[in-house]
């Protein structure tokens, strides 16, 4: 009898939309997560665990959450185009990144990033311990070029650099208010054994950058006049990165000394950028785009020149470029008006956290295709969810931006 009751009292248990969005959370990063590093050589029966996210998503949106009928009808128009676009490009992560960002209305952003930050943390540890035990491959690139790199159990060396740039936007967000220099001294140590590792330059740098702007933000916030007016700038930085790195890529030439020179710094990617507008036309709804990476066991012999030749190298790792090429036009404009709208709103809020967050990472979405890849990029779920902090500095109340 017992036993009964207590089936019936856990068959009665309220669940909230809450509950269901950090389930689908869940089933969405742990699967998706572990197909970015070497412990299966096969990735699709996670890609196939990752999308039960989809239905938990789609229960909490249109069951538990509550939308006008004009409003469901515009979220049903927004799903479809996502899954159009999925179809059409072949990229797993369209079919899931609509469905997280309108299912995170009712949810706390901060509680999100908390289980972002903790989460890639957990993995990235267990991860690079497996590998230095040798249960799982530690794919590692020899080149005359560059000293020795070492995947330490993901894909490829960059995902850790990766990895630890968003690691850090986060734990800075999630400090805000309280941020000082052993906070910083504790990015910056990282951010160099991230380097010795991987040689991953630009993450490097771009992590440094985080440092400046993190401190004009807690000095905007806080009310001083110079970081006000230097702040309210940043909401510009995506689309004017975005234009940056397509005009640069589209108009590319190698015998242009000064983009020449800045192809170098960018190792590559104007070149490579270049050949992809040569390639493929820009359209609505984006394409399939084949591409030889030197990701994972079979990139690292690609690599070696065990199979194919290394020449054949063809990878798009601008994000604007990718989004513009790979999924269309309207899923570029839809996904830069998005992270322009929540750095306005946290600019006209003047919490500057957020706009902080987004113009750093614009920088490194010139050079990195993570920018709707929530295990690297959760910024984007903060659109439609309750953004809210505690701040020590004011009185330790909700500062919602």
């Amino acid at each position: 009898m017992e036993k009964s009751n207590s089936l019936v009292k856990i068959w009665d248990y309220p669940i909230n939309g809450r509950q269901v969005y950090f389930i689908a959370f869940m089933f969405y990063f742990l699967p998706t997560f572990l197909s970015e590093t070497t412990f299966l050589t096969e990735n699709h029966w996670l890609r196939i665990l990752s999308y039960v996210s989809v239905p938990l998503l789609l229960l909490k949106i249109f069951v538990l959450d509550r939308w006008k009928k004009k409003e469901l009808f515009l979220i049903s128009l927004l799903l479809i185009l996502g899954v159009i676009v999925w179809r059409t490009a072949h990229y797993p992560d369209l079919l899931v990144i609509a469905p997280f960002i309108i299912g995170a209305k009712g949810v706390n952003f901060r509680d999100i990033i908390w289980w972002y930050f903790y989460l890639t943390l957990f993995l990235v540890m267990m991860v690079m311990v497996f590998s230095l035990v040798k249960i799982i491959p530690n794919l590692i690139y020899y080149s005359k070029l560059r000293p020795t790199r070492y995947s330490l159990g993901m894909l490829y060396p960059s995902v850790i650099a990766a990895h630890y740039f968003y690691l850090a936007l986060a734990y800075c967000y999630l400090r805000f208010g309280k941020l000082n220099v052993i906070d910083y001294l504790l990015i910056v140590s990282g951010d160099v054994v991230c380097m010795l590792l991987t040689n991953t330059k630009l993450d490097f740098l771009a992590t440094l950058i985080i440092i400046p702007v993190m401190i004009i933000a807690q000095r905007a916030f806080l009310g001083g006049r110079w970081a006000s007016i230097i702040a309210a700038f940043w909401w510009m930085a995506t689309p004017v990165s975005a234009a940056i790195m397509i005009f640069l890529s589209y108009f590319y030439n190698p015998s242009n000394h000064l983009l020449n020179r800045i192809d170098s710094l960018l190792s590559g990617r104007l070149a490579l950028g270049h050949l992809a507008f040569e390639k493929y036309n820009v359209n609505l709804l984006g394409r399939t785009i084949v591409e030889h990476s030197f990701a994972g066991i079979k990139g690292l012999k690609f690599a070696n020149g065990s199979i194919g030749s290394p020449s054949n190298y063809f990878y798009i790792d601008s994000s604007y470029i990718r989004m513009i090429l790979l999924w269309g036009f309207l899923a570029f404009i839809i996904v830069i008006a998005c992270l322009t709208f929540i750095a306005i709103r946290s600019t006209v809020r003047k919490t500057f956290v957020l706009s902080a967050v987004i113009m750093v990472s614009s920088l490194s979405f010139m050079f990195e295709p993570h920018i709707i890849q929530i295990i690297y990029n959760p910024f984007l779920l903060a659109l439609l969810s309750n953004s809210y902090f505690s701040n020590l500095y004011k009185g330790n109340k909700n500062e919602k931006y």
